[in-house]
């Protein structure tokens, strides 16, 4: 049975072209080869492995980490709607419950399996999806107050399909209506706990990491695990020469980035930005271990991009 609350007020090879769906050309992602690592690589991974250790070694995600923000179909008519959704300026009219009433739970289906899951309710539900989408409550950026608010009118329990680092699953939502705002947003109702939220991967070194030579490339993201098979996004130029993948792999971690080679003939090329996909094969399964990027240290989670 649907619950609904409301109230009374009224969002390495170079790329190739293959035949897609309906006749439609679609582009191969770049791919860079995978070698041995070098001397050079293989010592900056070991300073790496050392800061990492220094500041704790990360552990892997207990539970899917989602992929999307806790907010689904979020898309505002106007920019005042934008900016007070940012700035946290969103109100539950008088009459929509603020909380559950009990214990309340739902199912998460992924493929054919259902498990009942805690619900929480549409206002803890709305504030983690706006912690999500801003650092810290900001100002109304020159909008009136009386403009920078938004009012919940209504709540609807639902479920919907989102995208987590197992695959897509369905979960309990609160689809919202707005006032003014002319489509509901969904908001994950799912307890704390069930899933795992990161922001985009930092891309900064860990302290006290030096900086790394100019043909060192991080690995911007991790594409897929499977056993001992490793797919990781490279980061580099679409003129970088020679763009190779490599792997070091310890016993508390692997590391991983890429290395080019000098362009001889040191010609203009634009400054371009293309992540190139390559399977790395490691000695063992991965398991519990972090994938670590070569460039700033830091842990590479399944499907969440670096800045």
């Amino acid at each position: 049975m649907t619950d609904v609350l409301e109230g009374g007020v009224t969002g390495a090879p170079d790329a190739t072209d293959v035949p897609g769906q309906n006749g439609v050309v679609a582009p191969v992602a770049p791919v860079a080869p995978v070698r041995p690592a070098p001397p050079d690589f293989a010592g900056r991974a070991a300073v790496v492995a050392d800061a990492v250790r220094r500041a704790g070694v990360p552990t892997a995600p207990a539970v899917p980490v989602l992929l999307s923000g806790w907010a689904l179909d979020l898309g505002f008519d106007t920019d005042e709607q934008k900016i007070a959704w940012n700035a946290r300026k969103v109100d539950l009219a008088p009459g929509v419950p603020t909380h559950t009433t009990g214990t309340v739970t739902g199912p998460m289906t992924s493929g054919r399996a259902t498990r009942s899951v805690g619900v929480i309710g549409p206002r803890e539900a709305l504030d983690r999806a706006l912690r999500a989408d801003s650092d810290a409550p900001g100002s109304c950026d020159g909008v009136p107050a009386v403009s920078c608010r938004l009012v919940v009118t209504r709540a609807v329990r639902g479920d919907a399909p989102v995208r987590t680092s197992t695959g897509e699953v369905r979960l309990p939502v609160w689809r919202l209506t707005i006032d003014g705002l002319s489509h509901p947003i969904s908001v994950i109702a799912v307890a704390d706990g069930v899933l795992e939220w990161h922001v985009p991967g930092s891309v900064q070194p860990l302290p006290g990491l030096p900086e790394t030579a100019p043909l060192v490339h991080q690995a911007d993201r991790l594409i897929a695990v499977s056993g001992s098979t490793v797919e990781v996004g490279i980061g580099g130029g679409a003129c970088d020469v020679d763009l190779a993948a490599h792997v070091v792999e310890l016993d508390d971690m692997v590391v991983v980035g890429g290395t080019s080679q000098p362009d001889p003939q040191d010609t203009a090329c634009p400054a371009s930005y293309e992540s190139r996909s390559a399977r790395l094969q490691l000695a063992r399964p991965l398991g519990s271990r972090p994938v670590i990027d070569v460039v700033s240290g830091r842990p590479r989670i399944l499907g969440v991009p670096a800045y």
